[in-house]
């Protein structure tokens, strides 16, 4: 996940936001303003942020917001490629072989969304809604 500020292509009168880059193929932004997710293709990056910017970006965007996590207990199985030992070599050829020995056991705490809302609890109820998750699996924090 990269912060950025883009803007929403798909609203003529769109002011630059401040939002969150999924790190996938066909990213979607998080809006950090409302939590809405605008679709790849339906914005433009205007310029990419450093993670000590996020503190500043939140502030900026001037409405109460909600990051809303899922419980790392309702989550199982989770691991994460460790690399923390491997050259840039190894590092850049590490999907390309056999390397279930450099996995290690995590505990998550799944990014799901960031919701504006008048509580913790609606921000979950809203954000189960939006992803189709049980609310009760889910926690907010008040940013």
């Amino acid at each position: 996940m990269e912060l950025v500020l883009f803007k929403d292509l798909l609203d003529d009168d769109a002011e630059p936001q401040y939002g969150l880059l999924e790190d996938r193929d066909e990213p979607s932004v998080v809006c950090l303003c409302c939590g809405s997710e605008v679709e790849f293709g339906d914005y433009e990056i205007i310029e990419r942020l450093p993670w000590q910017d996020f503190s500043s970006a939140v502030k900026q965007s001037k409405k109460s917001k909600y990051v809303v996590c899922m419980d790392s207990s309702w989550v199982r199985d989770s691991q994460m490629l460790d690399t923390s030992g491997l050259t840039d070599s190894e590092f850049n050829d590490v999907m390309d072989s056999d390397n279930d020995n450099f996995y290690r056991d995590m505990e998550p705490n799944p990014f799901i969304a960031i919701i504006e809302a008048a509580s913790e609890d609606e921000a979950c109820q809203k954000a189960a809604e939006q992803k189709r998750y049980d609310k009760r699996c889910l926690f907010a924090i008040k940013i």
